[in-house]
């Protein structure tokens, strides 16, 4: 009799095992069901937000990057501004289609160079970028006040904000203290930038 009881007793405990275990597995199948159908919907409502779009949006035209593509790069930030903030006169500019380069004949240079659109990912892959190059070595820094999100890296001399969907970069080469160089640019295109 005994013996019967704990046939009993073990099939129980087996059937309870079997049941936990087949619970919790179709938990994690619902929940992985769940998951996927979340990623397709928020993939079909990215499409479809990219299909609403003109295609010059798309491509980084004229709607995209409207500010800055109108009046060029170096129209954000004057010669004598930027020599203020080097500490010198700039010399010379060097126009790009999304760039702008100041130098000063003591070789002191500050490049400021605009990506019209991918906003608040193209700056995180750009601090992570950062960060990876300097082998992390508290490489970048969040800097308050400047666009939305600005970063800028372990010794100042490049600064990255955004503003909006518009990500701008400074690269700033000086003596003394380039952080505070990139900061005061980096403000006054902010302030700048629609």
């Amino acid at each position: 009799m005994l013996g019967a009881e704990l046939k009993v007793s073990s099939r129980r405990k087996v059937l309870n095992i079997i049941a936990w275990v087949l619970g919790i597995s179709t938990l994690v199948t619902l929940l992985s069901i769940a998951s996927c159908a979340y990623f397709d919907y928020r993939t079909r409502k990215e499409a479809l937000a990219r299909a609403k779009m003109s295609h010059s949006e798309r491509m980084g035209g004229e709607a995209a990057g409207a500010t800055v593509d109108a009046r060029g790069v170096c129209s954000l930030v004057s010669n004598v501004e930027v020599g203020e903030a080097l500490g010198t006169t700039v010399s010379s500019t060097n126009k790009g289609a999304l760039t702008c380069q100041y130098t000063s004949s003591v070789g002191r240079s500050l490049t400021v160079e605009v990506t019209p659109q991918g906003g608040s990912f193209a700056l995180q892959i750009s601090a992570m970028a950062m960060k990876a190059a300097t082998k992390g070595q508290s490489a970048v820094r969040q800097i308050l006040g400047i666009g939305d999100e600005a970063y800028a890296g372990r010794k100042g001399s490049t600064l990255m904000f955004r503003k909006g969907n518009t990500v701008v970069t400074l690269n700033v080469h000086t003596e003394g203290n380039s952080f505070q160089a990139a900061t005061v640019v980096a403000r006054k295109i902010a302030t700048r930038l629609q």
